[in-house]
């Protein structure tokens, strides 16, 4: 069915929740957040119960908002319902409630909503790059030329500059006749509709869709797991659209004989695959023949793996980050335990989570891009996120990031009470 708006969608998608859901409690006891959370000594059902009292009449619990927001979108829970139904889209039509009825967000999420300042990705990306630097554009221009591809970095890729340059060089080395779009302006929605948002979430899906037609590719090429699902699977249901979508280490698998690699890696490798890649889209395989590919790499699995893999936290270090992040620790830990010579991932969200606690552990994160462009002979960008992170110290970001600021809308004075709010700084 063809819906004309996202809240149609949404509305659809609230009533079949209340028409069938028989409040059994699995879902919930399916929730990895249930179990470490505030709410781990009730009764499932309970919980189940006062989620569904918020969308049958209106009745809010404190119990119901922390259930609602602390969802990780991990998607463990979507195979375990027996009526079949999804339940992320119960916890959606919950904070979509929530919202409703004016309740405020939790945590920083506020700070991640591309309409809202300050504005959390931007802030990540003016500490690490000047405006002149980027290879990419924040939006289409009036009349763009045609382009065969069109790249879509999304709104995470803002903090992680360095992978975009990684990805941006293969492309230019593969001879791929590209633009690349970033995030901010441009955003699939995913955050909007995330914090319950849905006109804000429609609006910027319809504009994002709009940039991308302008340049009336064959394929659109997105680095986001969460940006490819919503593309996918939720756009379609109001959003028409004619060109393929792809993930970029689909793209990069079904081009494997194009890469030229020239340089060895000499690496043992492990691999942390998104939630949204092994459990929402289901392809355990691209990535790994990418990785595999690579010269002088060794892939060392992790206890668990494909759609057994482990969560960074996802939004719930956001939301809730006293508990999401102990979703991070335990990831890294079991990395550890492989005795790899680094992790890699794709998901810039994950990327930032790890990040936080990097320096505790042996090895290096790193990606798919920025292997596959030092295997091809490329330049290796230096990650300043994660570098930042192991300073732990405000004067010596600011003094290596002085010259990003100083060419960005922000001030210094500005940076000086923000940075130590993003780097856990006391």
């Amino acid at each position: 069915m063809k819906y004309s708006s996202l809240e149609e969608l949404s509305q659809d998608m609230e009533k079949n929740i209340i028409t069938n859901c028989d409040q059994c409690g699995d879902c919930v006891t399916a929730c990895s957040f249930f179990s470490i959370s505030p709410l781990k000594e009730m009764d499932p059902v309970d919980v189940t119960r006062k989620m569904f009292a918020v969308l049958q009449d209106g009745t809010f619990s404190d119990e119901a908002y922390l259930k609602a927001f602390s969802c990780t979108l991990c998607e463990k829970c979507v195979e375990v319902c027996p009526q079949e139904l999804n339940p992320m889209d119960f916890h959606q039509s919950v904070r979509n409630r929530l919202v409703e009825s004016g309740k405020s967000l939790p945590g920083g999420l506020s700070f991640t909503l591309p309409q809202k300042k300050p504005y959390l990705p931007e802030i990540l990306n003016s500490i690490q790059m000047k405006p002149s630097e980027a290879r990419w554009l924040k939006e289409a221009p009036p009349t763009p030329e045609k382009k065969e591809v069109v790249v879509f970095l999304g709104c995470a890729a803002l903090a992680t500059p360095d992978k975009n340059f990684a990805f941006i060089d293969i492309l230019e080395k593969m001879g791929i006749d590209f633009v690349a779009l970033i995030g901010g302006k441009l955003c699939c929605g995913i955050l909007n509709f995330f914090a319950g948002e849905l006109k804000e979430a429609d609006a910027t899906a319809r504009n994002l869709i709009k940039n991308i037609e302008s340049y009336s590719p064959d394929k659109l090429i997105v680095t986001c797991p969460m940006c490819y699902n919503q593309l996918k699977n939720v756009f379609p249901h109001f959003l028409s659209f004619d060109f393929e979508v792809q993930l970029l280490p689909m793209f990069l698998s079904d081009n494997l004989d194009r890469i030229k690699f020239t340089t060895p890696l000499n690496k043992k490798v492990t691999f942390h695959e998104p939630c949204h890649l092994s459990r929402g889209i289901k392809d355990d395989q691209s990535a790994r023949r990418v990785i595999e590919a690579l010269p002088g790499v060794e892939l060392v699995e992790m206890e668990h793996n494909k759609e057994e893999s482990l969560c960074c936290g996802g939004m719930a270090t956001t939301t809730y980050p006293k508990y999401g992040f102990k979703f991070t620790k335990v990831l890294l830990e079991e990395g550890k335990k492989t005795n790899a010579d680094c992790m890699i991932n794709i998901c810039s969200k994950c990327h930032i989570s790890l990040c936080s606690f990097k320096e505790k552990y042996p090895y290096e994160l790193t990606d798919i891009p920025s292997l596959v462009n030092e295997a091809m002979g490329g330049r290796r960008y230096e990650d300043k996120y994660k570098k930042y992170w192991e300073y732990k110290d405000l004067d010596k970001i600011i003094e290596e990031a002085k010259e990003y600021i100083e060419a960005s809308d922000f001030s210094l004075e500005e940076m000086k009470k923000i940075i130590p709010l993003m780097f856990q700084l006391s």
